[in-house]
Formats: C-alpha cells, structure tokens, sequence
C-alpha cells in the first residue's frame, strides 16, 4: 500500500510539472490568424487632425473591413488580404458610416507576385483628389503618418472600428521587423512603444509630407514580429511605391484623361419630383439614370438607390 501510495505521489507530481512546462510554450505560439480577416489598428494615436480626400473605407455588408488609398478617381491601394467579399468603399471623409462619397466596388486585383497589396476598382470615379505615389518611402528615422479606422485597445476583438478617423506618427525602421519581411516589397514602421497599427487597420496608408503634401509610401499588411499584442513591436506596411509599374499596367495610369463632360444636356435632381426608369439627371457633378421608379432619394445616396451613376460631368 506504501508503495503503491509513493508511485501515484510521483506520478501525480510528474503530471504537475509537465503541465507547467507546458503552459509557457502555449502561450508563447499564438494560433494563426484567420484567413480574410482583417488585422492590422491605430493604437496609441488621436482623431483626424484633418480630412484626407484620399483615405477609403473598404466595406462588407458588416460594415467597415479595411483602409485604402484612393491613388486615382476610380482606383484604391489596399492589403490583399482584405479583397474577396468588399461590396462597397467611402472616400475622402473622416467618418467611415458617413460623410464623403459611397460608391460600390467593381473589381478586386491581387498583386501577381503573391504578396499583401491589391488594388480596388471602384464602380464610378469619384471627385475626391488621389493621393500621389511617393517616389519611395525614404531612409531610415523618415517620419510617416499612419491613418486608419482600426480598433484603438491592444488585443484582438477588445473593441471595435473607432467612428473617427485615427492617425500617429511614426518612423522608417531599419530593422526589428522578422515575420517574413522583405524590405524590397515591404516597410518597417513604428518607433514607440504601446502605439502603431493594430487588428482593423488592414489596408489602410502610410504616408509622408514631400515638398508640403502627402504622397503614399505603404498600405498596412501585418505585425512586424508575429505578435498578437499591438504596440509591442513594430508594423509591417506594403511598399506601395515598388509596385508602381503593376499600378500603372493595371490602372491605365500615364494616359491622357478623356475630356469631362458637361451636365447642361440634363436637368438637376429634385427632391420633389417623381422619376420614371429612363430619366437622367445631374447631381454631385454626376450624371444619373433612375433605374426603376423614386422620389425623395438623392442619387448616390445608396449603393442600392434606384439610379445608375453615369459619369461625372
């Protein structure tokens, strides 16, 4: 009995240390992310200090999903990760349920090269001014503003997309970015602790001041260490101006824009009057179709109104 006593005491001690070595490398490999989702937030930053014409909000039936970049009127730089089920983008408003223009998604491009960017053909163009590609991210210590809608606590799922538009400061890294980083293709970004980019900001630019306006360096790609916490290392951003060639292949950029044409062939919506399929009208520098029968609802008022975006004009 005394034996038999003194092997389950060893036995039942045994177990108690292999479950405490154990814990430790549990922890210490969180499980893999899902795939679609979107990951990287601003933490550690404050509200807009201005509207930036160019930031989108790259929606899904649930709502917001992902940053982007308005680059040209109908184009958005975004994250690969974030395409396959967007439905619908609002650009130029610091507010990601309102204000700027909702417009829907046409196509949705991934990078050839198997990496984190893509691009985003809006279904119209919108009047909002693009954002210029930098000519590079410029050097190690180059301050660059992060912009987006993520949630701003530091673990995932703690809160959600902030209503107001986020931004902080940081700075090109020369190191301290590992999860498979390719400074070729991808820039390392963030400076302070406890701030930077986080679950939700996916997408969404980095950008720095050349000659008093902001160009496009980087769209938001994933942690820069694997980590689950935000804030504890660095961020890992798109290198937007390395793909410059695909954008422009892909966008038809370089060539000379088809004259705009003029609204004075339609009459301007009224809110009073009753449309029937057919009819055209101007609104917002646009030139509509009503689709089926309405009143009251402005064109573009919904990606599911009853008009039909023809152009601006």
């Amino acid at each position: 009995m005394r034996l038999k006593k003194a092997v389950l005491a060893v036995s039942l001690a045994a177990s108690a240390i292999g479950v405490a070595i154990a814990a430790p490398s549990a922890f210490a490999a969180p499980p893999p992310p899902e795939d679609n989702v979107a990951q990287p937030m601003i933490i550690g930053g404050g509200n807009a200090s201005q509207t930036y014409s160019f930031m989108v909000s790259l929606q899904t039936s649930q709502g917001h999903h992902c940053g982007g970049s308005l680059i040209a009127p109908q184009w958005v730089a975004t994250a690969a990760h974030c395409v396959g089920s967007l439905t619908q983008a609002r650009v130029g408003t610091t507010t990601w349920n309102s204000g700027g223009t909702l417009v829907r998604i046409a196509s949705q491009t991934k990078s050839p090269d198997g990496r984190d960017f893509a691009l985003v053909k809006l279904a119209s163009a919108v009047q909002q001014a693009p954002i210029t590609i930098a000519a590079d991210p410029g050097p190690a210590g180059t301050v660059t503003r992060l912009i987006g809608w993520g949630q701003t606590c530091p673990t995932r799922g703690c809160g959600g997309a902030p209503t107001n538009l986020q931004e902080i400061d940081v700075k090109v890294l020369s190191s301290g970015c590992t999860d498979n980083f390719d400074s070729t293709k991808e820039i390392c970004l963030g400076d302070k602790p406890n701030t930077g980019a986080c679950y939700g900001d996916s997408g969404g630019p980095s950008v720095r001041q050349v000659n008093g306006r902001w160009e496009l360096t980087g769209a938001t790609s994933r942690a820069g260490q694997g980590q689950d916490t935000c804030g504890t290392a660095p961020a890992i951003y798109m290198n937007v101006p390395a793909y410059k060639n695909w954008i422009n292949q892909t966008t038809g950029g370089g060539t000379t824009p088809t004259p705009t044409p003029s609204c004075s062939d339609v009459q301007p919506w009224n809110p009073n009057a009753w449309y029937s399929p057919g009819n055209r009208v101007s609104y917002n520098s646009h030139r509509w179709e009503a689709t089926w029968y309405t009143t009251g609802q402005a064109p573009g008022s919904s990606p599911w109104s009853n008009w039909r975006d023809l152009g601006s004009c």
